[in-house]
């Protein structure tokens, strides 16, 4: 989610896929006076969580010291590039960082990742000691790949202040929506700050919208590769409906990474962003209050208004690991309440383990995310883990040439029903 990362993190990419993971394949019992070694891998280079992560392995080696944790880490883009070819290999890591949906079922497709039920039904106080709705996506036919650290909403974000200064409400219907936005453009403000840079943003957007607009039972029947034809009307009003909202946003958006347009909003520059409940932690120079909102209603939309956009993310544990007891108890102490507390605390996270943010000394606002996710009518999947990559790659990259100009709606869902019609006629 770092704009002013991304040519680091392509160049990390392509240096990190030319290489095996550094400690992978090395981790054989006898080592290191009878050491065990495992590897570790995640996506958070950067801080604060490169830190957390480093601290809990320090902190369970000093209560392991029969086994040793090798780390690795590399950003979002670069990441999903390098696990995809580890993860079935020989060299695969012992712990893996997994998205929820469809990237965990490409996981397992491959046949990379170990199915955690049989563990699970025996130590079944650590199973429930995540959030049912946290493990759900994490399922694949009915076993459990994958548990999770974190739970993840999108939501808008606004500053208190202006919406106090303008006399205004937070909106819960598309026409109050609008009304805000006229309302905030009149004053001479830009109203909503975005960074559409990064692709992934678009997706956010659109997959909201489309949740909102679309008769549920298309939308979800849409998301199997074998039935996906995305011919619903609704897909091209969804995006007609983000046409509209770019007309309140900043004339830059499409040159400007998610981070940078955070930072902008942070300083002020517009009071509405649509961010994750994760960024949270990096709200501290903001100088006004600020609220939230989920996705108002659409006039005549067929989806759940009530539902939260958003999927847990967690970790796995490797099909081919040679040591999976070692994997196992690394990955409970990693999920533990305690951990599930810092993490909240340390790396500004919403931790899935029950009562662990509810425990921690974190801001109240966090507190009221968590809750919003557990008592949500439903999560609906961010779009580009919803579907088969070929239809995510058409859908975001036509998406970003409409917000240019160089696309309509039309277009867009051309493009992505002639990648549906080639994943169903592979599937």
């Amino acid at each position: 989610m770092r704009g002013n990362l991304r040519i680091a993190a392509a160049a990390l990419a392509v240096a990190a896929l030319a290489l095996p993971l550094a400690a992978c394949g090395s981790s054989e019992p006898g080592t290191n006076d009878g050491q065990v070694e495992i590897d570790f891998f995640h996506r958070w280079p950067n801080e604060p969580k490169n830190s957390y992560y480093a601290d809990v392995v320090a902190e369970f080696e000093k209560k392991n010291p029969d086994i040793k944790v090798n780390v690795e880490s590399v950003l979002n883009d670069a990441y999903k590039d390098k696990v995809k070819v580890v993860a079935g290999s020989a060299n695969a890591p012992d712990v893996l960082f997994t998205w929820s949906g469809s990237f965990v079922n490409e996981l397992v497709k491959s046949d990379a990742l170990m199915d955690l039920g049989p563990w699970l039904e025996k130590d079944s106080a650590f199973r429930d000691s995540f959030y049912e709705s946290q493990l759900t996506p994490f399922q694949i036919d009915g076993k459990q790949y994958g548990l999770p650290v974190g739970m993840q909403s999108k939501l808008f974000f606004y500053n208190k202040d202006v919406f106090e200064e303008l006399g205004l409400t937070p909106p819960a219907t598309w026409d109050e929506f609008i009304d805000v936005l006229d309302a905030i453009k009149e004053s001479g403000r830009t109203p909503i700050e975005y960074g559409a840079q990064e692709q992934w943003t678009i997706a956010h957007y659109v997959g909201t919208l489309n949740q909102r607009v679309v008769d549920p039972a298309v939308f979800a029947a849409d998301q199997d590769p074998a039935k996906g034809k995305f011919t619903d009307p609704g897909y091209v009003e969804a995006l007609e409906r983000f046409q509209d909202l770019t007309e309140y946003m900043n004339d830059d958006m499409t040159a400007v990474g998610h981070e940078i347009a955070r930072n902008a909003w942070i300083a002020g520059d517009a009071p509405i962003m649509y961010m994750q409940s994760a960024e949270v932690g990096y709200f501290g120079e903001a100088k006004f209050d600020f609220g939230t909102f989920n996705f108002p209603a659409v006039d005549g939309g067929k989806g759940d208004p009530r539902e939260l956009t958003g999927a847990p993310e967690g970790f796995a544990i490797s099909k081919s690991t040679k040591h999976p007891d070692e994997a196992k108890r690394f990955l409970e102490f990693l999920l533990s309440k305690q951990n599930g507390i810092a993490y909240a605390e340390k790396a500004g996270e919403l931790s899935a383990v029950k009562g662990a943010v509810e425990e921690a000394d974190v801001p109240e606002i966090s507190k009221e995310l968590a809750q919003g996710i557990v008592d949500a009518s439903a999560m609906t999947t961010w779009l580009d883990n919803a579907y088969d990559p070929q239809i995510v790659q058409a859908y975001l990259s036509e998406t970003q040439l409409m917000l240019s100009g160089q696309q309509t709606p039309e277009g867009v869902m051309k493009a992505v029903q002639e990648a549906a019609k080639r994943v169903r006629d592979a599937s």
